[in-house]
């Protein structure tokens, strides 16, 4: 039973994840998605798409052509999430990007809670202990959020792991050679999955072994000295891994300077006691005082409440002589200092002076956002809250059993909510976009604007159900105006459907710089393009639910002359 514990526990996990959230998916799975579809996921169905093309040698891995035409834009600042897309391509492949999305956001919770549980069963040696940290991590306010709608922020289930083999590469207990590989390997694995969390990662980390020498007494830190080399050297391997990712991210033009501007995203002190909406019990009591927290939903990410807060403290209160649990602590508090930001926010509003500027600096952080790093503090809650569990040698099973059931009750406070309505969005794609009728006739390469545009569509979702075979003027890869579009007012009406003066004129304009020879429009959501459009010289018709609008080439030619 032993050997075949880990496997169970998995299972229990992932069976906890379809109670949750996946229910709602499976009962009704035919084009919906799991959380609530906009523009963040309809990207991540783009780049499953991708890398299945990059895969087939149609598409370069970093700097793509598809959208934001006719300059293009660099992948390497995008979230497309190669580790997994590339895992993921045969599934893609064979059932379409939406079945891998749902694949991998159901499979999220699961696998940060089971690696969790492998963390907490090497460092308590206790089954209950390390279920029940598991879970704390991987159903936690963090996970939860971030499986709304941002994926390669909720697939983190290599954090644990990372942790345990730095453990066990400081205690001895793995071979040199192999946990540097072993290492290397999960640090690369991160930084394919999103390079803000391997980056913020690496901080914490020191972080952590710094307090450790400080602390320590003379023999562990004579053992985390003899530890660097091996850690150093799964850098080096994994930045070598890695290193045409980050050769296209520094050697190319990053196109969101200037535009990201990570002090409107910061964790509010309120959130780590006060729960959003995501959360079940308490979160409709508090949705007005949450509604002042910064950031969007999936930015809300601290609910912790006080009765966990409680049993971490309790478990760091039964540890208190073991150096380990404060080095647990110093980290997680500095993994919460770090997420407030450059300013203490309470409420909604920015007070006290926090040291975030000077780490904004640091390479390839200087566009993290801030609430962001709480993901490190629940991993140290998570391990405080085994260490609350867990059995002492000798102790009583009678006292760690009423431990578990007092964490058990904490986190039933931490449950989602049970709505189908958030977790659970139904797409229904036009069927002119599903079956390809209205595309079928788009030239490979052609330039195609989708209104709906950007992130108010599902344009990137529609180019990738047409296997990315055409250009998008446009599109989404960050909630920003691409800097070559800026000189066109129209583009500031596509967000807002407010039309500029000389409107048809300013239309033409940016088709002809952008080479656009199709409009494809949701006709459930026209706005005032349709009109617009034909005033412009297009050619009009409807097709399974999409209006169509083609320029010909001659046209085209002759927009370029006025």
């Amino acid at each position: 039973m032993r050997r075949l514990e880990p496997l169970l526990v998995l299972l229990g996990y992932t069976a906890g994840s379809l109670l949750l959230i996946g229910r709602f998916l499976l009962r009704a799975p035919d084009d919906a998605v799991v959380g609530s579809f906009g523009g963040d996921q309809s990207f991540f169905a783009w780049s499953l798409v991708h890398w299945l093309e990059v895969l087939r040698w149609n598409q370069t891995p970093f700097m793509t052509d598809r959208i934001d035409a006719p300059v293009g834009f660099n992948l390497a600042w995008a979230t497309t999430i190669p580790g997994p897309a590339v895992l993921m391509a045969p599934v893609t492949a064979l059932a379409g990007p939406l079945v891998t999305y749902n694949t991998l956001a159901l499979a999220a919770p699961a696998l940060v809670a089971w690696t969790m549980y492998l963390l907490c069963r090497h460092i308590t040696r206790d089954a209950l202990a390390s279920i029940i940290g598991g879970w704390a991590f991987g159903f936690s306010s963090y996970i939860l959020g971030e499986t709304l709608n941002h994926l390669n922020l909720a697939l983190v289930a290599a954090l644990p792991l990372i942790v345990l083999v730095v453990v066990r590469l400081i205690e001895g207990s793995l071979p040199r050679w192999w946990g540097t590989i072993a290492l290397g390997a999960l640090i690369a694995i991160q930084f394919l999955i999103f390079t803000e969390v391997a980056a913020t990662a690496t901080l914490v980390g020191v972080i952590a072994l710094v307090a450790a020498l400080v602390l320590g007494p003379s023999d562990l830190r004579l053992r985390i000295v003899r530890a660097l080399p091996s850690i150093g050297a799964a850098y080096c391997l994994a930045l070598l891994v890695v290193s045409p990712l980050l050769v296209a991210a520094f050697l190319h033009p990053n196109p969101l300077v200037g535009v990201i501007r990570p002090n409107l995203y910061p964790l509010d002190l309120q959130n780590l006691m006060v729960p959003t909406v995501v959360t079940w019990v308490g979160g409709a009591w508090f949705r007005e005082e949450s509604l002042q927290f910064a950031g969007n939903l999936t930015e809300q990410l601290g609910y912790i409440g006080p009765l966990l807060v409680l049993v971490a403290l309790a478990g760091l209160w039964r540890w208190r002589r073991e150096r380990f649990a404060w080095v647990i602590t110093i980290a997680s508090g500095a993994a919460v200092v770090l997420a407030f930001g450059a300013r203490l926010t309470i409420a909604g509003e920015a007070s006290l002076w926090l040291p975030w500027d000077a780490v904004a600096r640091l390479p390839l952080i200087g566009l993290a956002l801030p609430t962001r790093i709480v993901v490190f503090a629940w991993l140290g809650v998570a391990l405080l809250t085994a260490l609350f569990v867990m059995q002492r040698p000798g102790g009583l099973r009678r006292a760690s059993a009423t431990r578990g059931l007092i964490t058990v009750l904490a986190l039933v406070f931490l449950l989602p909510v049970p709505s189908a309505g958030r977790w659970r969005t139904g797409l229904d794609t036009p069927p002119g976009i599903a079956l390809g009728t209205a595309t079928a006739e788009i030239p490979n390469n052609a330039v195609v604007l989708i209104l709906p545009y950007a992130f108010r569509g599902n344009g990137m979702y529609w180019q990738a159900l047409a296997g990315q075979r055409y250009r998008q003027a446009g599109g989404y890869s960050a909630a920003t105006i691409p800097q070559a579009y800026a000189r066109f007012p129209i583009v500031e009406a596509f967000y807002s459907d407010r039309l500029p003066p000389d409107a048809d004129q300013e239309l033409l304009r940016f088709l002809a710089y952008t080479g656009t020879t199709w409009v494809l429009i949701d006709a459930r959501t026209p706005g005032p393009w349709t009109k617009l459009l034909r005033e412009a010289g297009g050619r009009r018709d409807e097709v399974g639910g999409v209006i169509r609008f083609h320029f010909e080439t001659a046209g085209r030619a002759q927009i370029e002359g006025t």
